[in-house]
């Protein structure tokens, strides 16, 4: 599985690292991929009026690893349409559908068009989707959506719900080892309704919301049809004090003079620490697996394993993220996935993306399997 978020569409501008869908798309097929996961963005996107000119400015965020990196002005709906039946032309290739839901938030870091509506909870998400759904089916059929995702990393894109949950339920998010009854019978109360109008209307599709690996997800009731799980070492305490993962993130998108420092800070735990933390990360994997099992939801990641942050420059080593990447495989395996990702940097515009024979390896082992 690959993650393209919205860069598929936001980078194809002359010069952009999506410019060349075919060139892209065969690419993709050569590595061994078969399926890519897709931002539609239906805060912004209509189908049904898919020549509006549409505007995303500047950033002002070069070092931005996803999303647009440049100011963008394009009819981004004919864009999708191409994009799409470029995709359906060749047989191999499959799709998921996820909603970051960037732009709805004022002052947000990534701002955007005017948005369609403004969805004040999940279910006016699941509406605004389902607007969308209705003409996808119209124009492109479900037959290779592999599966739907209502809201990317539950809780930290959906506009407003971070709020909403604190307010009705006293805690922030991060504060306590585990869920209490009431924030686990909120999120749930947040998350069930909306994924069950969806089934009702479309019951041929699966549907779901990704999430972080933080194992509280264990104890919420969530009725889902598939696990998106992202599964990172920054949630592992010992490799955040070692490399100082934390600190940088005030500034992670604005500079790189801290890259050289994290990279040798990264390079240092892995040598002295890799089975250790692999191990824990494994048996995290495991309870999620256990979980997916019991419950009949499929496991699958399209983000994961080291960290969920990295960039292309000349004083960052990624040597121990791709080993990092090749155990991974073994794990996901053993955990008995239905999908998998190496890391979540599978797109062309990452120096790794050149190396054809490394992912074409990685997934061929997975899916000999």
């Amino acid at each position: 599985m690959a993650m393209w978020d919205q860069a598929f569409l936001l980078r194809h501008g002359p010069g952009g690292s999506f410019a060349d869908w075919d060139r892209v798309l065969d690419e993709t097929v050569e590595r061994g991929y078969n399926t890519v996961r897709l931002d539609p963005m239906p805060q912004w996107i209509d189908l049904k009026d898919p020549d509006r000119v549409l505007h995303w400015p500047d950033p002002q965020a070069p070092y931005l690893p996803w999303d647009w990196n440049t100011a963008v002005t394009a009819p981004a709906g004919r864009w999708l349409i191409e994009f799409m039946e470029k995709l359906l032309a060749r047989p191999s290739l499959h799709y998921t559908l996820s909603a970051w839901w960037f732009g709805l938030t004022e002052g947000g870091s990534l701002r955007g068009p005017t948005p369609l509506r403004q969805p004040a909870n999940h279910a006016e998400g699941a509406e605004m989707w389902a607007d969308m759904l209705r003409e996808w089916k119209r124009r492109f059929g479900f037959d290779r959506l592999v599966y739907f995702d209502l809201a990317n990393e539950v809780p930290y894109f959906f506009p407003g719900f971070l709020d909403r949950l604190k307010k009705e339920t006293g805690l922030d998010w991060g504060t306590a080892a585990a869920f209490t009854p009431a924030q686990a019978a909120a999120i749930a109360a947040e998350l069930n309704p909306p994924l069950a109008a969806l089934r009702r209307e479309f019951p041929e599709l699966r549907f779901t919301v990704s999430i972080h690996g933080d194992a509280r997800w264990l104890d919420v009731p969530l009725e889902l049809d598939c696990l998106d799980v992202h599964f990172y070492a920054d949630a592992d305490p010992r490799w955040v004090q070692r490399t100082k993962f934390h600190e940088h993130m005030s500034y992670f998108y604005k500079r790189t003079d801290w890259h050289a420092d994290f990279s040798d800070r990264a390079r240092k735990t892995a040598a002295a620490m890799a089975p250790m933390l692999r191990q824990r990360q494994r048996a995290k994997l495991m309870r999620f697996a256990q979980w997916s099992a019991e419950r009949g939801m499929p496991l699958t990641t399209t983000e994961s394993w080291a960290a969920w942050y990295a960039f292309d420059a000349p004083d960052f080593d990624w040597g121990w993220l791709l080993e990092w990447a090749e155990w991974s495989v073994e794990d996901a395996i053993d955990a008995g996935m239905w999908g998998w990702t190496p890391h979540n940097y599978v797109q062309p515009h990452f120096a790794n993306w050149r190396d054809g024979r490394w992912h074409r390896r990685l997934n061929d082992r997975f899916l000999r399997t």
